[in-house]
């Protein structure tokens, strides 16, 4: 059976070579499918299509193709009906067998969307339908809608979906990111609760995912996340108001625009903005406020579960970045006396030269 095999192969490669002519079945076979200098070759194969059709496919792209040796060599390698569907690149290095390796691997394109840190669940929807690579099922859908047509077990989107890069291949739907954002924040937040420290004031891994969101919003350094969170630790543990103004923020914004992205949240606070009691007031309201109020990191829910163990009850900018920590008011006064020091000195100097 092998040796009539073998016979096959050669008669077919003979007919081929006399068909085609010997040297032209060389150079198809060697020579790079795109010429010299030439830009990527996009090739969509829909699912269904036969080796012959998707020959000529190759060859409508642009690619430097006979057809009919692409359509032989595929069936010579047992190939011909191993080609899967998806969407693929041609470029400079590939050849016709080379080629045809990754079509039957399923070599596709693959694309990345990346959600940073800190970003909200209305960022993260604006991201998926600016995306031209994804396939949009979503679209004109508010968050209530869209938990609805995900079949979600949520009352609000924010701070369910983890900030991280996905990949993932053309066509892919908008709501399989979502749902593959939504699990994987699931299991980031219950391993980080199953191992969470003792005696927490935090009664809920929802709990712990609004306070995470309030962290990531205060700081982006690594090293004071934790103390952050110890702070507010001892905050909720006195009963003590959080003042922190990113749920002031997220709150002004809420009531302004509905769904909040970092685009259009406002940057400073008025007195009268912190005055206005909502229910992300923490200067007005005591405890967290109902939700999160942005896409916390893996980091930031570590160091709400596992704080620092700090006497420290306040922290102010320190101006170079990061945060000065203070036990007593009186501290922390000295602390913003010395921070609005350092901004009034920076603001001179900008005028001084012209604002540049």
């Amino acid at each position: 059976m092998i040796g009539y095999l073998a016979v096959w192969l050669s008669v077919m490669g003979l007919l081929l070579a006399l068909v085609l002519g010997y040297q032209t079945v060389g150079r198809g076979l060697t020579e790079s499918l795109l010429a010299p200098g030439s830009t990527a070759v996009h090739l969509v194969i829909p699912p269904g299509m036969d080796a012959r059709r998707i020959a000529e496919l190759v060859d409508a792209s642009g690619a430097r193709l006979n057809p009919a040796l692409f359509y032989w060599v595929a069936r010579l390698r047992g190939q011909a009906r191993a080609i899967k569907a998806g969407e693929y690149e041609i470029t400079s290095k590939d050849t016709l067998p080379g080629l045809l390796d990754r079509l039957v691997a399923g070599d596709v394109i693959h694309y990345r969307l990346t959600i940073p840190e800190g970003d909200t669940a209305q960022d993260f929807l604006n991201a998926l339908a600016a995306d031209p690579h994804l396939k949009h099922t979503l679209e004109g859908l508010d968050h209530t809608q869209i938990i609805a047509a995900l079949k979600l077990p949520l009352s609000h989107l924010e701070g369910q979906l983890f900030p991280d890069t996905y990949v993932f291949t053309g066509g892919t739907t908008d709501r399989q990111i979502l749902l593959a954002a939504y699990h994987s924040m699931q299991s980031h937040l219950d391993a980080v609760w199953a191992t969470r420290a003792p005696d927490l004031p935090l009664k809920t891994p929802e709990d712990a995912l609004i306070l995470a969101s309030i962290v990531e919003k205060e700081t982006g350094i690594a090293d004071e996340r934790a103390k952050v969170a110890g702070v507010f630790i001892n905050r909720l543990n006195r009963g003590m108001r959080l003042q922190t103004d990113p749920t002031v923020i997220y709150g002004v914004a809420k009531i302004k625009q509905g769904a909040v992205d970092e685009s259009t949240a406002p940057r400073s606070l008025t007195q009268t903005e912190l005055r206005q009691d909502t229910p992300y007031n923490t200067y007005t309201r005591v405890g967290l406020p109902p939700t999160p109020i942005a896409l916390p990191s893996e980091a930031a829910l570590k160091a709400v579960t596992h704080p620092d163990q700090t006497d420290a009850l306040y922290f102010v900018a320190n101006g170079t970045g990061g945060h000065t920590f203070s036990r007593t008011l009186q501290g922390h006064n000295q602390a913003v006396q010395q921070w609005r020091k350092l901004e009034s000195s920076r603001s001179d100097s900008s005028a001084a030269s012209g604002g540049k």
